[in-house]
């Protein structure tokens, strides 16, 4: 994190592991490049790449856009110059650049590609595939916070060796005056970005010391409890003296905290569990070329909330849900497909996939649920919400059974298998 600069946080993403079928279901041996594109697309819908940086993809997100003209108004009023404002945003955005790419430099020394990095009002977000445990987490959250070190420390070294006048004036006029800004605020971006608190590199580097001694669900329990009492006393200092940006940074820190001790309670409640234990086995499905007044009468019909999407050869090719079914009803009306409004190509697992997995892929998109498959044939799918009961049953001692798969219930007739089928492949 960096105070008014913005937040640098990491994503951690596994690659592919057994059990996951990807988009769609292939043979063995084939990559999942093309499926990871998709993902990453969806991911940074809100973002523009402006180019890569080595080979990672470099992204701003279009609030970006929206934080350079508040700072140019709000600098002018001031009495700073423009020209100097917006390039002292700038730097102090390349040094939230270089804060990821340290991470990601490090990640690369350890086998873990970085699938992007995405610079927000807020900061960077630098989207790991996998993040071993101890020494290399150590490593890889500690990269960032020395490259604004190395920064802070070669700006100082300029201003001492150039006779560059180190006094701080109310406003931004001179090319001095912004030296020594940058170098203050990478000092920020080092000192912020240590405080042992998640979601801030602090958070990591404090977990990955503690699992040289614990186990890696106690450490996060332990680090989890520091950063909440660092946030409450942040809530406090802010509440004492007025100050609101950091109430709303005791905020951020103690949700952080709470959601990352939340996941590894989880993960804790599911390890050895499989797909097949979670899913759901009775449910409606619908096909391509099915109406969009078709999916509104199954969903008036039942409690269900995403429907599968199967071709005529019962391939999973996407999922309704019902925000996109209100959205597509009031855009396209009533007459249009299914296949004009569904999310395409839903995340697959075979269903005797982790269930660790499968929570790492709801948690990456949410609103989607994901697919199970046996043998490339659709008999479940898992959504946050039962996820979240099976959890909850489990954590009261009940649950972790297997039950027999009943089989989705066609929700209507559906064209013969063969190339006059109106699926979609």
């Amino acid at each position: 994190m960096t105070g008014s600069a913005g937040m640098c946080q990491r994503e951690y993403h596994r690659p592919p592991p057994a059990g996951y079928v990807g988009r769609r279901a292939r043979p063995p041996g084939v990559d999942y490049a093309s499926d990871m594109a998709s993902e990453d697309r969806q991911h940074s819908g809100w973002s523009l790449q402006i180019g890569r940086i080595l080979g990672i993809p470099v992204r701003v997100h279009f609030t970006f856009l929206l934080l350079v003209v508040w700072y140019a108004v709000d600098s002018t009023s001031r009495g700073n110059l423009l020209f100097l404002s917006i390039a002292f945003l700038l730097l102090v955005f390349g040094s939230v650049l270089l804060h990821e790419l340290g991470h990601a430099v490090a990640a690369a020394r350890f086998g873990v590609r970085t699938r992007d990095i995405v610079l927000y009002p807020i900061g960077g977000i630098a989207r790991l595939e996998n993040i071993p445990g101890g020494l290399a987490e150590l490593w890889i959250a500690l990269a960032g916070p020395l490259v604004n070190l190395g920064l802070a420390g070669g700006l100082a070294g300029l201003l001492w060796l150039t006779p560059i006048d180190w006094q701080l004036s109310a406003t931004l006029v001179t090319g001095e005056e912004l030296v020594t800004r940058l170098l203050i605020a990478n000092g920020m971006l080092f000192v912020f970005n240590l405080i042992p608190a998640f979601p801030m590199d602090g958070g990591r580097i404090l977990r990955a010391a503690l699992t040289l001694g614990l186990s890696q669900q106690r450490a996060t329990e332990v680090a989890a409890a520091v950063g909440q009492s660092i946030a409450v006393l942040f809530g406090l200092l802010g509440l004492v003296t007025g100050n609101l940006l950091l109430i709303l940074i005791a905020v951020f820190v103690f949700l952080g905290a709470t959601q990352e001790a939340m996941y590894y309670r989880q993960r804790a409640l599911i390890l050895g569990k499989k797909a097949r234990v979670a899913m759901i086995t009775r449910f409606e499905e619908l096909a391509p070329q099915h109406s969009l007044v078709q999916a509104a009468e199954h969903l008036l019909a039942t409690h269900q909330q995403d429907f599968p999407v199967v071709d005529a050869w019962h391939r999973v090719v996407g999922v309704l849900s019902r925000a996109r079914l209100l959205e597509g009803l009031a855009r396209a009306g009533g007459a249009a497909a299914v296949l004009e409004v569904m999310e395409r190509d839903p995340p697959r697992v075979d269903v005797d996939a982790d269930l660790e997995l499968v929570l790492r892929l709801l948690r990456s998109r949410p609103g989607c649920p994901v697919m199970v498959l046996e043998q490339e044939r659709l008999v479940g799918m898992i959504t946050l919400d039962n996820l979240g009961e099976y959890i909850e049953v489990a954590r009261r001692g009940g649950g972790g059974t297997p039950a027999e798969p009943a089989g989705p219930t066609v929700s209507a007739e559906r064209p013969p298998p063969g190339p006059s089928g109106n699926g979609t492949s």
